[in-house]
């Protein structure tokens, strides 16, 4: 085991120095992997041949885990330190990400290294600063659009834009640091989430790159001279973690194998979740689970992930995590799935039966073809209108056709808590609605403090209702069951419809049907198997 410090220069390679030792690298890849690296190190030193021994030989297995090491500096308490890095060891300390995939545990290395991470910057003040030298010019290309694709706004010195406009997307141009307009003034207006920079070793580029990485370091903002790190961050920021849904992993208990689970794709009038049992506990990170197997591209796909589980006050428990991890108080349509699963499988043998959610006990009715659930109705407990209880800022009693602003745009609101926040919105043609626009201006306004559903409704007659809707941790989904209850109440409630009448509510994904009363909401749908099958992590 050495380390060696390699020195490239004028097309030749050199060896700066050899160090016999074991870096701390060595122990990193010893934890992660259980194999004892010095102990095998030492015994082909003294000449035992490693076909001898149990490595390599198809008995070792590839670790459940992908790690990342990230190395920590402290250029930013070290004032008139030179920030330029050297064959000197100059990092005080390292990190170790341990994660399922390479994106979850670059997360968890660069957030606790320090540095600044969002995974949903939207905000036209977030941006990207690129400039990389001639030769990297092909390569930033894709990562430039990676990073657009991401809604941020792309800065660049003038050589780069040029490049990054052949995609045909926006790109402001940035000048020199003797130039008025220039990165520092963006790092300092809070205008730069990351820096992407590679370039040569000329005096005064060396003399920029140090001015501008050291002030990076002092505000926390990721600074990558590598263009593979920089894909991976973006590769990374597409994934969704955040420190909510990534999985907690006890290095002094690591699991030696990938696990299998076993689970069932099911869906409701469009909504269709992952289903796993979990009776004895033995999923601890639902909200890792979620984020990378109800990904559409790189998982299973689905709406989110439901945990059946032991209930002490109902024949079972569900709990419902979004496609972002975030956990869900109430999904009326995977409910129903629930109750087919528990009813098919032996669970609970019963037509009805009772479900514990995160917004309380609900009672479901089921409805048999050929002993196999077909439909499920189930009783979603009283509307909550108040505005404390949606939660929403907004006074009065109750909000019904209240007019607010949200972002730009100026709307007539209804408010309803249905397990989960809705604003309903009532529109002429809710086909011409840019939902995934405004969507995400609802979800994150500051009138909702814990962030809300958004339906767009369209009144087709007294018995008729048309809608899409934006799911907070979502996004568009082809129908929402708690959506479809809470546009009811709003239609009902603003005079559109009647109360104690079926309503039909037709969504992309099939029609719902409400019955809003004094004392419940009642919701029925279809419920259906779509396939079962094993995962391995």
């Amino acid at each position: 085991l050495v380390n060696i410090q390699y020195l490239i220069y004028g097309g030749d390679l050199y060896v700066i120095e050899v160090n016999p030792r074991a870096s701390r690298t060595i122990p990193y890849i010893s934890k992660v992997t259980g194999l004892p690296m010095v102990d095998i190190a030492t015994r082909l030193m003294v000449g035992q041949m490693l076909k001898d021994m149990p490595y390599g030989t198809g008995l070792y297995k590839q670790p459940p885990y992908v790690t990342v090491k990230v190395p920590v500096f402290s250029f930013e308490k070290l004032l008139g330190v030179n920030s330029a890095l050297s064959p000197e060891m100059k990092s005080t300390g390292e990190v170790l990400g341990i994660g399922k995939t390479l994106e979850e545990a670059l997360f968890k290395g660069l957030l606790s290294a320090g540095f600044k991470l969002d995974p949903h910057f939207k905000s036209s003040e977030k941006g990207v600063f690129i400039t990389v030298n001639k030769q990297d010019r092909f390569e930033v290309i894709d990562l430039a659009r990676k990073f657009d694709e991401l809604g941020f706004r792309l800065y660049a010195t003038e050589g780069n834009a040029k490049e990054i406009e052949r995609l045909g997307v926006d790109v402001t141009v940035v000048g020199k640091l003797c130039d008025d307009f220039n990165v520092l003034n963006l790092l300092e207006d809070g205008k730069i989430s990351y820096i992407i920079m590679t370039g040569t070793t000329e005096p005064n580029y060396v003399n920029d790159y140090i001015r501008i990485n050291r002030r990076a370091l002092q505000l926390s903002i990721p600074c990558l001279t590598s263009l593979d790190t920089a894909n991976a961050l973006a590769d990374m920021l597409a994934s969704r973690f955040n420190q909510h849904n990534t999985e907690l992993v006890d290095i002094a208990h690591m699991r030696t194998k990938r696990e299998v689970l076993h689970f069932a794709k099911m869906q409701g009038s469009g909504d269709d979740y992952i289903f796993f049992e979990n009776f004895d506990g033995s999923i601890s990170c639902p909200e890792s689970l979620s984020t990378s197997l109800a990904d559409r591209h790189f998982g299973i796909g689905a709406t989110g992930i439901v945990l059946i589980e032991s209930s002490e006050i109902a024949d079972a428990k569900m709990r419902i995590f979004n496609a972002d991890g975030s956990e869900s108080g109430m999904a009326g349509n995977c409910m129903r799935c629930v109750g087919k699963y528990l009813h098919d499988r032996g669970i609970v043998p019963k037509m009805e039966m009772t479900v514990e959610t995160e917004s309380g006990v609900k009672e479901l009715t089921l409805y048999s073809f050929g002993g196999d659930v077909r439909s499920v109705r189930v009783n979603m407990g009283k509307a909550e209108l108040s505005p404390e209880k949606i939660p929403v800022k907004l006074d009065g009693d109750k909000i019904m056709s209240r007019k607010v602003e949200i972002a730009d745009g100026e709307y007539n609101i209804s408010c309803v808590n249905m397990g989960n926040p809705h604003c309903v919105v009532f529109v002429d043609r809710v086909d011409r609605v840019d939902i995934s626009e405004i969507g995400p201006l609802f979800e994150n306004d500051p009138l909702f403090p814990e962030r809300v559903n958004t339906e767009f409704v369209r009144v087709v007659n007294g018995n008729t209702l048309k809608m899409r809707v934006w799911e907070r941790g979502n996004g568009e989904t082809l129908a929402c069951g708690t959506g479809a209850c809470a546009a009811v109440v709003a239609a009902v409630e603003n005079g559109f419809c009647s109360k104690g009448e079926d309503i039909t509510v037709k969504t992309r994904g099939g029609e719902l049907v409400v019955n809003y009363t004094d004392d419940t909401v009642y919701l029925t749908g279809n419920a259906s198997l779509v396939y079962n099958g094993t995962v391995e992590l």
